[in-house]
């Protein structure tokens, strides 16, 4: 089953840019990882302490995978200093979007 999210977190007062860095490598990183289809980073154009992420995994496995690894474990306690609130919102996927993912991969084969 795949499963989607989308994070909402806000920067401390004057963290937005070590906090958008460390956002970054995060989405980098990920995207490195098995089953990792989308890690995407968005900020708000006039809240630029506002940043919201849109990952999606191939599967439960690799998701819980991520989010167990020594690395991002890592990377998710350094980056605490910067984050004054995180909310994590599981998504459902619709048919469109479905649809259009393995679109996308019979076009790149």
């Amino acid at each position: 089953m795949t499963i989607a999210n989308q994070c909402t977190i806000t920067a401390k007062a004057d963290q937005e840019k070590p906090l958008k860095s460390e956002l970054n490598a995060l989405v980098a990183r990920s995207l490195l990882e098995k089953g990792c289809q989308k890690f995407e980073l968005y900020q708000l154009y006039d809240a630029q302490d506002k940043f919201f992420i849109i990952e999606i995994w191939k599967s439960e496995r690799s998701y819980k995978k991520h989010l167990e690894g020594k690395e991002y474990l890592q990377h998710k306690e350094m980056m605490q200093q910067y984050i004054d609130s995180e909310v994590v919102h599981p998504l459902k996927l619709t048919q469109c979007l479905t649809q259009l993912g393995l679109k996308e991969k019979k076009e790149n084969k």
